[in-house]
């Protein structure tokens, strides 16, 4: 089969090619509309240290204290991919999540390595008005599990997870450019569906 027969088939066949590619659109058009726009919340959590190691043993200098939040940072971004903790933290913040599934829980915060003593974080609300609730829920949650886990004597060295305030900006669905994939994808499909179906009728 030849270029010019692909161009003869594919204009035989360009009212199944167009049903297909205008319901593509259509179909996509509507999901767009239904999917209201959502807000991306941007924050940073940082390491501090509270409390110096009582010991006469070694000197707990600069080094030791970046060393140790770098371990705390991936601590956090491990923590916060936890669904069980995620699960308690928006509990704790009257966010209902009752309809999420485990993947849902372990993709709600997208943690990241800012610095060896910041995590930065990004979500998504579909209500601004929760953020700062998360936002607290989460420095509770994540000081608890510190306290727990690094720093279990009273003489140990503590550390404390702080925030940057959350900035809250408007996600709008980008249906321009989705129609416009939409149509390149869906073009290309029907057209291999037009060249399949001339091929087992012939």
């Amino acid at each position: 089969m030849n270029l010019r027969e692909i161009f003869q088939i594919l204009k035989k066949e360009w009212k199944l090619i167009s049903i297909l590619v205008v319901l593509a659109l259509t179909l996509t058009s509507i999901f767009t509309l239904i999917n209201k726009a959502k807000y991306e919340i941007n924050f940073s959590l940082l390491i501090s240290q509270i409390q110096t190691q009582k010991t006469d043993k070694f000197k707990y200098d600069t080094y030791y204290a970046l060393e140790a939040k770098d371990k705390i940072g991936d601590y956090l971004i491990s923590f916060l991919k936890s669904p069980e903790n995620v699960n308690a933290i928006l509990n704790k913040a009257d966010f209902d999540a009752k309809t999420f599934k485990i993947y849902d829980l372990r993709t709600f915060f997208k943690p990241y390595k800012a610095s060896s003593q910041s995590i930065g974080i990004v979500f998504y609300l579909k209500d601004p008005s929760r953020a700062k609730n998360i936002v607290k829920s989460l420095l509770v949650i994540t000081n608890n599990g510190i306290e727990k886990t690094y720093s279990p004597d009273e003489q140990d060295t503590k550390y404390e997870i702080k925030s940057t305030n959350p900035l809250v900006s408007l996600k709008k669905p980008r249906i321009a450019l989705s129609l416009v994939v939409v149509f390149i994808v869906s073009f290309i499909l029907s057209s291999l569906a037009a060249l399949i179906k001339e091929y087992f009728t012939d």
